[in-house]
């Protein structure tokens, strides 16, 4: 396989990646309406996430291509069905911040490789892209290690109130 035909498939990867997180955060931006920071925070990163996507659209683009249509229609039901795995948890906004925080990780590391790959490339746009995405993506993740002790407290508040 070709350096940049691989380079197109890990970028219809990351597509597919940014539109499964789509769903996932907008069943977490609900899950969070008893809490209007949180929820306006994971509808920030929504609306990030919808522009990675079209970034990453327009690194295929620079090169010629397009997303697979494929993968992305396998990965918005993917992330459907991910959405719904904590739906049922009374711990769900724990679950959702766990699972958050590991995505964003997956995402920057996703993206150092493909910046990389630009750079080999010599290809200075996906290297560009990439970095401002993982800029993005690193902000993120510093704010949910940041609220995942507080969210942990409001969830043990919330059992205890519940169990008097």
């Amino acid at each position: 396989m070709a350096q940049k035909d691989l380079v197109v498939a890990w970028l219809n990867d990351a597509y597919a990646m940014e539109q499964s997180i789509v769903q996932v955060l907008g069943n977490h931006a609900k899950d969070a309406k008893d809490l209007p920071e949180v929820q306006s925070m994971i509808q920030r990163h929504l609306e990030s996430t919808n522009r990675h996507a079209e970034m990453v659209a327009s690194m295929l683009e620079q090169l010629g291509e397009k997303p697979s249509t494929a993968k992305s229609a396998m990965s918005t039901v993917m992330g459907k069905v991910q959405g719904l795995t904590t739906e049922m948890a009374k711990d769900e906004l724990i679950k959702n911040a766990l699972a958050d925080f590991a995505t964003e990780h997956m995402e920057i590391a996703s993206y150092t490789s493909l910046a990389e790959a630009g750079r080999l490339m010599g290809n200075d746009f996906i290297v560009q892209t990439c970095q401002t995405i993982i800029q993005e993506e690193r902000a993120m993740a510093q704010w949910l290690e940041q609220q995942i002790p507080i969210l942990t407290g409001v969830m043990l508040e919330m059992e205890t109130a519940n169990a008097q």
